[in-house]
């Protein structure tokens, strides 16, 4: 009787230690999905608009993206692309050429920009929240 009475207090001790490991098992875990995406290296730059890529494959490049006041993204080439605006904003676009424009938007506005080589800057007072459309 005794050694059964030890084996089953060896069997709920083993049982509470390993329901124990689980739960902070669990508990790690759950706090690492509640820690922010690692960040892209844009993010890390200060001073320019952030950007994570939400689809890439062989027909279509899908980018969301944001910018505070005062962030610029880099001047480079640029696909024909169609973007959609979540919010209200406002830009000033640089082109390679030195001409400039500016452009106001309101949120769920969607607009088609030709290939060009440009550079988007924030001069709002809010942060834009935008999603690219580019087809490949």
């Amino acid at each position: 009787m005794k050694h059964l009475l030890a084996l089953l207090t060896g069997f709920w001790f083993a049982v509470s230690l390993s329901v124990l490991e689980t739960k902070t098992a669990m508990a790690q875990e759950k706090a690492k999905s509640a820690m922010p995406v690692e960040k892209t290296k844009q993010e890390q730059t200060k001073g320019q608009s952030t950007s994570k890529v939400r689809l890439d494959n062989e027909k279509f490049r899908v980018v969301e993206t944001w910018a505070k006041p005062g962030d610029k993204n880099e001047m480079k080439a640029r696909s024909d692309r169609v973007v959609y605006s979540f919010n209200a904003g406002k830009q000033r676009i640089r082109y390679s050429d030195g001409k400039t424009e500016e452009v106001e938007f309101k949120a769920g506005d969607v607009r088609y920009r030709k290939a060009d080589t440009s550079q988007s800057e924030n001069i709002g007072k809010t942060e834009t929240h935008n999603l690219v459309i580019t087809a490949k």
